[in-house]
């Protein structure tokens, strides 16, 4: 996954901006801005509802039924501080989106906001989605989190979907310890004959004790 690209300041273009906004910049009024045809409009109403109580509500309702990438580029910043539990739910129901922006917009907030992420990952493990599944464990390789290596270690030891495991030991092939020598026997035995699980536990199992000696 590609680097996040900030969203680039609006270009202040004068006049044509200024009779764009020159209606009263009431909440209500921007709020109605997000819903305009005009995707000048749009970012300027996200830029001056930043920060606003009850923006972010906004700003998360409008998010599936945007089709610019650089507004839902500037939807994202705009969400990335003050996230509660209540928005990081409705911002994961993205994982399951069409839109590839928007499901890759999720996993890097929830990577840039991990005691959020870390809230809500008990309900992303127990998914009835494997591709949700995966993206949580995408999450959790890229946080910086306590547990994040126990999360790896219980989809490693729990998770019935092979690309979910397999997924898993990608990541722990990259923070595992001497702890994560103690499940991977146990891992080996649940997928036999699955090559590429077995050739992941070997290089981590190399790697964890090469990094002993």
């Amino acid at each position: 996954m590609g680097l996040k690209k900030k969203a680039e300041p609006i270009a202040n273009h004068g006049d044509e901006f200024d009779e764009k906004r020159h209606h009263p910049r009431t909440t209500e009024q921007l709020v109605n801005d997000l819903s305009s045809n005009d995707r000048d409009v749009r970012r300027w109403a996200i830029r001056d509802l930043s920060g606003q109580q009850d923006a972010h509500d906004a700003f998360i309702d409008r998010l599936p039924l945007e089709d610019d990438p650089t507004v839902i580029e500037a939807l994202f910043s705009a969400l990335e501080h003050d996230m509660s539990d209540s928005h990081a739910s409705q911002v994961l129901t993205m994982l399951k989106s069409e839109h590839v922006q928007l499901r890759n917009g999720a996993i890097e907030l929830m990577q840039q906001n991990p005691d959020v992420f870390a809230a809500n990952v008990n309900l992303l493990m127990k998914d009835n989605d494997p591709d949700t599944r995966i993206f949580c464990v995408d999450i959790i390789g890229a946080v910086a989190h306590i547990e994040a290596l126990n999360w790896l270690h219980q989809f490693a030891l729990t998770d019935d979907n092979e690309n979910v495991v397999g997924t898993a030991l990608d990541k722990l092939a990259e923070i595992a310890d001497t702890s994560t020598l103690d499940i991977l026997q146990t891992v080996e035995s649940r997928f036999p004959n699955h090559s590429y699980i077995q050739f992941v536990i070997s290089l981590i199992r190399n790697q964890v004790r090469g990094a002993d000696e």
